[in-house]
């Protein structure tokens, strides 16, 4: 399973992108998400899925604009 790193802007704001998809559809063996510090790991199988967690981050102010693009960059 491939991961990816979000930077988050607090602690709190990784633990709030991780409390929003833990639980969400399309989490699960394949697909998963967990917090490192300021940071959200994710695992996937799906690139759509750390695409709409770095897009939900960024349109709830959990993380820059900048950290968002280069997940989704990176996929």
């Amino acid at each position: 399973m491939a991961e990816i790193r979000l930077p988050c802007l607090t602690d709190a704001a990784a633990a709030a992108v991780v409390a929003e998809h833990a639980e969400y559809f399309g989490a699960g063996p394949s697909n998963t998400v967990r917090q490192d510090g300021a940071s959200v790991v994710i695992g996937y199988h799906d690139p759509r899925w750390p695409l709409d967690i770095a897009d939900w981050a960024f349109e709830n102010g959990h993380a820059t604009d900048s950290a968002a693009a280069r997940v989704i960059g990176a996929l």
